[in-house]
Protein backbone atom coordinates (compact mmCIF):
# COMPACT_ATOMS: atom_id res chain seq x y z
CA UNK A 1 0.00 0.00 0.00
CA UNK A 2 2.63 2.21 0.62
CA UNK A 3 4.25 2.07 -2.77
CA UNK A 4 0.89 3.17 -4.24
CA UNK A 5 0.74 6.26 -1.93
CA UNK A 6 4.15 7.02 -3.06
CA UNK A 7 3.43 6.50 -7.07
CA UNK A 8 0.39 8.31 -6.98
CA UNK A 9 1.71 11.37 -5.21
CA UNK A 10 3.90 11.80 -8.28
CA UNK A 11 0.13 12.37 -9.93
CA UNK A 12 -1.69 15.40 -9.38
CA UNK A 13 -4.39 17.13 -10.84
CA UNK A 14 -2.75 19.10 -13.56
CA UNK A 15 -1.01 15.66 -14.72
CA UNK A 16 -4.35 14.06 -14.59
CA UNK A 17 -5.96 16.67 -16.52
CA UNK A 18 -2.57 16.54 -19.05
CA UNK A 19 -3.35 12.99 -19.42
CA UNK A 20 -6.52 12.86 -19.88
CA UNK A 21 -6.53 15.60 -22.91
CA UNK A 22 -4.13 13.12 -25.07
CA UNK A 23 -5.30 11.56 -28.07
CA UNK A 24 -5.58 8.08 -27.43
CA UNK A 25 -4.56 4.42 -29.16
CA UNK A 26 -7.71 2.48 -30.28
CA UNK A 27 -8.34 0.14 -27.53
CA UNK A 28 -7.34 1.74 -24.73
CA UNK A 29 -9.40 1.28 -21.91
CA UNK A 30 -10.79 4.12 -19.88
CA UNK A 31 -9.24 5.28 -16.52
CA UNK A 32 -11.45 3.81 -14.69
CA UNK A 33 -10.24 -0.08 -15.83
CA UNK A 34 -6.81 1.40 -15.04
CA UNK A 35 -7.56 2.15 -11.20
CA UNK A 36 -8.79 -1.52 -11.53
CA UNK A 37 -5.96 -3.27 -12.87
CA UNK A 38 -3.91 -1.32 -10.45
CA UNK A 39 -6.02 -2.27 -7.70
CA UNK A 40 -5.05 -6.61 -9.09
CA UNK A 41 -1.88 -5.22 -9.31
CA UNK A 42 -1.22 -4.62 -5.52
CA UNK A 43 -2.83 -7.84 -4.42
CA UNK A 44 -1.07 -9.51 -7.07
CA UNK A 45 2.10 -8.07 -6.18
CA UNK A 46 1.39 -8.32 -2.30
CA UNK A 47 0.35 -12.06 -3.02
CA UNK A 48 3.99 -12.33 -4.54
CA UNK A 49 6.07 -10.76 -2.22
CA UNK A 50 4.66 -12.74 0.91
CA UNK A 51 4.73 -15.97 -0.60
CA UNK A 52 8.62 -14.73 -1.90
CA UNK A 53 9.57 -14.01 1.87
CA UNK A 54 7.56 -16.81 3.47
CA UNK A 55 9.47 -19.20 1.38
CA UNK A 56 12.54 -17.79 1.60
CA UNK A 57 13.51 -16.49 -2.11
CA UNK A 58 15.83 -13.98 -1.37
CA UNK A 59 16.40 -13.17 -5.56
CA UNK A 60 12.25 -13.26 -5.21
CA UNK A 61 12.18 -10.91 -2.56
CA UNK A 62 14.38 -8.54 -4.34
CA UNK A 63 12.72 -8.43 -7.67
CA UNK A 64 9.51 -8.23 -6.21
CA UNK A 65 10.46 -4.95 -4.57
CA UNK A 66 12.53 -3.54 -7.00
CA UNK A 67 9.35 -3.98 -9.40
CA UNK A 68 7.06 -2.31 -6.99
CA UNK A 69 9.75 0.44 -7.20
CA UNK A 70 9.58 0.58 -11.00
CA UNK A 71 6.12 0.79 -11.37
CA UNK A 72 6.45 3.61 -9.10
CA UNK A 73 8.31 5.29 -10.69
CA UNK A 74 6.86 4.62 -14.05
CA UNK A 75 3.95 6.97 -12.42
CA UNK A 76 6.87 10.02 -12.28
CA UNK A 77 8.34 9.10 -15.65
CA UNK A 78 4.66 9.51 -17.27
CA UNK A 79 2.73 11.88 -15.23
CA UNK A 80 5.52 14.22 -13.61
CA UNK A 81 7.30 14.39 -16.94
CA UNK A 82 4.03 14.68 -19.00
CA UNK A 83 5.76 12.64 -21.39
CA UNK A 84 4.35 9.81 -23.39
CA UNK A 85 7.49 9.11 -24.48
CA UNK A 86 9.15 8.34 -21.36
CA UNK A 87 6.38 6.61 -20.15
CA UNK A 88 6.82 3.81 -23.54
CA UNK A 89 10.65 3.56 -22.77
CA UNK A 90 10.14 3.20 -18.55
CA UNK A 91 7.25 0.00 -19.72
CA UNK A 92 9.96 -0.92 -21.96
CA UNK A 93 12.28 -1.01 -19.07
CA UNK A 94 10.05 -2.70 -16.87
CA UNK A 95 10.00 -5.32 -18.40
CA UNK A 96 13.88 -6.90 -17.20
CA UNK A 97 13.09 -6.94 -13.41
CA UNK A 98 9.33 -8.64 -14.23
CA UNK A 99 11.18 -11.18 -15.97
CA UNK A 100 13.71 -11.89 -14.06
CA UNK A 101 10.77 -11.99 -10.79
CA UNK A 102 8.95 -14.32 -13.58
CA UNK A 103 11.75 -16.73 -13.44
CA UNK A 104 12.71 -16.10 -9.71
CA UNK A 105 8.73 -17.49 -9.20
CA UNK A 106 9.40 -20.35 -11.41
CA UNK A 107 8.80 -22.88 -8.72
CA UNK A 108 5.92 -21.25 -7.03
CA UNK A 109 2.75 -21.94 -9.34
CA UNK A 110 0.56 -19.09 -7.58
CA UNK A 111 3.13 -16.83 -7.36
CA UNK A 112 4.30 -17.71 -11.53
CA UNK A 113 0.85 -17.38 -12.26
CA UNK A 114 0.67 -13.54 -10.86
CA UNK A 115 3.50 -12.28 -12.38
CA UNK A 116 2.79 -13.98 -15.86
CA UNK A 117 -0.88 -12.40 -15.36
CA UNK A 118 0.93 -8.98 -14.85
CA UNK A 119 3.37 -9.86 -17.19
CA UNK A 120 0.76 -10.06 -20.47
CA UNK A 121 -1.16 -6.47 -18.77
CA UNK A 122 2.42 -5.13 -19.07
CA UNK A 123 2.68 -6.19 -22.49
CA UNK A 124 -0.81 -4.81 -23.17
CA UNK A 125 0.96 -1.21 -21.47
CA UNK A 126 3.88 -1.58 -24.32
CA UNK A 127 1.31 -1.60 -27.04
CA UNK A 128 -0.64 1.31 -25.50
CA UNK A 129 2.40 3.66 -24.29
CA UNK A 130 3.78 3.45 -27.56
CA UNK A 131 0.68 4.01 -29.29
CA UNK A 132 -0.06 7.36 -27.08
CA UNK A 133 3.62 7.88 -27.90
CA UNK A 134 3.21 8.51 -31.60
CA UNK A 135 -0.19 10.00 -31.32
CA UNK A 136 1.05 12.54 -29.46
CA UNK A 137 4.65 13.29 -30.07
CA UNK A 138 4.18 17.25 -29.20
CA UNK A 139 3.52 15.72 -25.83
CA UNK A 140 6.80 13.73 -25.80
CA UNK A 141 8.90 16.63 -26.66
CA UNK A 142 6.66 19.30 -24.78
CA UNK A 143 8.24 17.84 -21.20
CA UNK A 144 11.63 19.19 -22.12
CA UNK A 145 10.86 22.44 -23.92
CA UNK A 146 11.59 25.40 -21.22
CA UNK A 147 9.11 27.74 -20.98
CA UNK A 148 8.78 30.56 -23.13
CA UNK A 149 9.81 34.45 -21.18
Amino acid sequence: MTAAVVGNACIGKESLAWFRALRRPRGMPPFGVFLAVGAAYYLAMGTVLHRSLRRGNHPATSLAVTVLALNEAWNAVLFGCRSPRHGFWGTVAFTVPLGGLGLAVREDLVSRRLVAGYGAWVAYDLWWTYGLWRLNPQAASAAHTPPAG
